[in-house]
């Protein structure tokens, strides 16, 4: 790999992502939109180029020149409130890329999914990336949106754009900008969190995941690879980071169903101003599904080696102490009792 455009490159994943080519002495583009958030960016040796989900031509000129492309950044819907508007704007992006990346006769594509997207195995094995749900999901918006937007680069695919998935569980870690997973951190250490639903999930330093991708474009088209990281439950999660960093683990547990109307109708309130709201309809939804996720494959077939949790967590309150949500020194509570 000599030149990669990378789309996405400014949020949290993509940043990482950027960091992992560039060690890798890969040249990289990314593309901006006028509201990209670029600070990071103006740190790395990148070239960036104006282009957006929205903008096929301006893809499909970004990507010329480049031997492989990652569409790190696709849509995320903000609210889990209109299942067929988040399908539809979700598979419109990516269709707009793939199309793109067929005209500009791209040789690599690397397609960044979730492991939400996988169904149940079957009796005797954990999940992993032979398990897709055979019809979309209705019940979760984030959900059915991945789904959809799975299943659109399946279609590109069968028409000869040669792709890889990788398959992320819940990151953690640095140049988190917009506080997406990391925000149970801030919510547990700043005791803010009213309440929490308990089941399975799966969380891998955000590092691991940029690597994996960078390993994952040189694996044949078709290629899916499932990174979780670590399963656990919720509750151990959350008392871990309150007994490694201080904190609070909220007292109010939920039911799911519970938790998925209250989630829900946080979100209608907030939506008319596009407020944030302490757990999302999303986290929910992904608690509900979650389940034990093998690593094997990403273990095997791209030598990927898991860095431990607590030092993914570690790496994860650095920055959010960095950006001044949480103390710069943690306070454990086994040792401030």
């Amino acid at each position: 790999m000599k030149r990669a455009l990378v789309i996405g490159g400014t949020g949290f994943i993509g940043v990482n992502l950027v960091d992992a080519l560039l060690a890798e002495g890969v040249a990289v583009r990314v593309t901006t939109r006028p509201s990209s958030a670029t600070l990071l960016l103006r740190k790395r040796n990148v070239e960036r180029v104006p282009g957006s989900l929205e903008e096929p031509e301006a893809l499909e000129t970004a990507m010329r020149g480049c031997d492989t492309v990652f569409l790190a950044g696709a849509y995320y819907p903000r609210y889990s409130l209109d299942l067929t508007a988040a399908c539809e704007e979700g598979v419109r992006g990516v269709r707009n890329a793939c199309e793109a990346a067929l005209r500009a006769d791209v040789p690599r594509f690397v397609y960044t999914s979730t492991i939400a997207t996988l169904g149940p195995p079957p009796p005797g094995r954990i999940a992993d990336e032979r398990d897709v749900l055979p019809s979309m999901p209705e019940d979760s918006v984030y959900r059915g949106a991945k789904w959809a937007m799975e299943h659109e680069i399946e279609a590109a695919r069968a028409k000869g754009l040669s792709i890889v998935t990788t398959l992320p569980g819940g990151c953690v870690g640095p140049n988190d900008v917009r506080i997406g997973t990391n925000a149970f951190l801030v919510g547990v250490i700043r005791g803010a969190l009213p309440w929490f639903v308990d089941g399975t999930v799966n969380m891998v330093d955000v590092g691991d995941v940029a690597r994996a991708h960078v390993l994952a474009a040189e694996m044949p088209s078709g290629s899916r690879y499932a990174i979780g990281g670590h399963d656990l439950r919720i509750r151990e999660l959350l008392e871990r980071v309150a007994q490694r960093f201080g904190g609070r683990v909220p007292e109010l547990e939920l039911g799911l169903e519970e938790a998925r109307e209250r989630a829900s109708a946080d979100e209608r309130a907030a939506a008319p101003k596009r407020e944030r709201v302490p757990i999302p309809r999303e986290m929910v939804d992904l608690i509900g599904c979650g389940q034990p996720v093998s690593n094997q494959r990403a273990e095997q077939e791209l030598g990927l080696k898991f860095t431990p949790l607590d030092e993914a967590l570690d790496r994860a309150r650095a920055w959010l102490a960095r950006l001044k949500l949480v103390p710069n020194e943690p306070r454990r509570n086994d040792e401030h009792a």
